[in-house]
């Protein structure tokens, strides 16, 4: 039912899961919240990354290995979530959703960047921005969440933030970025089965209060499927 594009299950790669057995568990936590596909999103040019890109195929197989073994119903998917450094100059190919053209982009939380410019920079080299987690960004203004999407950038939210499990967010905040139209994609960040676990089902039962069914399903379904889709 639901499409969870921004997670760290994949294991001893980054401050998420830290072995194949938890990431195995945080896969079936997933299975009961209703997820059916999963992108694995591990840390790139950030701090907490503990492995090479290389190294991420290499765990993924493995994990897919596993999901067949244990015959989980769930699909997963081999992404990165990538801190923006200006000094750094990636190769973005490597780092799409899946070999689409989808692209995670997290940023500073402390230090203000100009993420419209910056997103709107790697639009034009023929990518689809996704700005992760923008309501930790306390820099921004509603004005600059609009400004971001012109350019054609897709912004998501956190589950957490929603659900009030970010202490550093608010949740009048994304709720009313939703009910505003600026929000596109909501994922859970997972990062463990404790205070970070998959929660994509109690994140739509709370958003139920506030917007509509046809709202909900496209930020939980269609929107994500059209990214799905891209990377089949």
């Amino acid at each position: 039912m639901f499409l969870d594009l921004h997670t760290h299950i994949l294991h001893a790669v980054d401050d998420g899961s830290p072995s194949i057995e938890n990431s195995i568990l945080m896969l079936q936590e997933e299975i009961n919240e209703g997820v059916t596909h999963v992108v694995l999103t591990p840390h790139m040019q950030s701090r907490v990354q503990k492995v090479e890109r290389t190294m991420h195929h290499e765990r993924f197989q493995e994990l897919q290995d596993a999901v067949q073994k244990e015959k989980l119903p769930i699909r997963i998917y081999l992404g990165a979530e990538t801190l923006f450094r200006s000094h750094l100059n990636p190769s973005y190919d490597e780092l799409t959703l899946g070999h689409s053209r989808y692209i995670l982009l997290e940023f500073s939380t402390r230090e203000e960047q100009p993420i419209e410019e910056i997103v709107y920079d790697i639009s034009r080299m023929g990518f689809i921005p996704i700005v992760a987690h923008i309501e930790r960004y306390s820099y921004l203004s509603f004005d600059d969440y609009a400004a971001i999407k012109k350019t054609g950038a897709l912004i998501q939210v956190n589950t957490t933030s929603i659900l009030g499990l970010d202490k550093t967010v608010k949740p009048k905040l994304p709720i009313k970025m939703i009910k505003e139209g600026l929000v596109d994609l909501i994922a859970s960040d997972t990062h463990n089965l404790d205070v970070r676990k998959p929660n994509m089902m109690m994140c739509y039962q709370v958003l139920k209060k506030h917007v509509s069914q046809e709202i909900l399903d496209t930020l939980f379904i269609s929107n994500p499927q059209k990214i799905i889709t891209a990377m089949s």
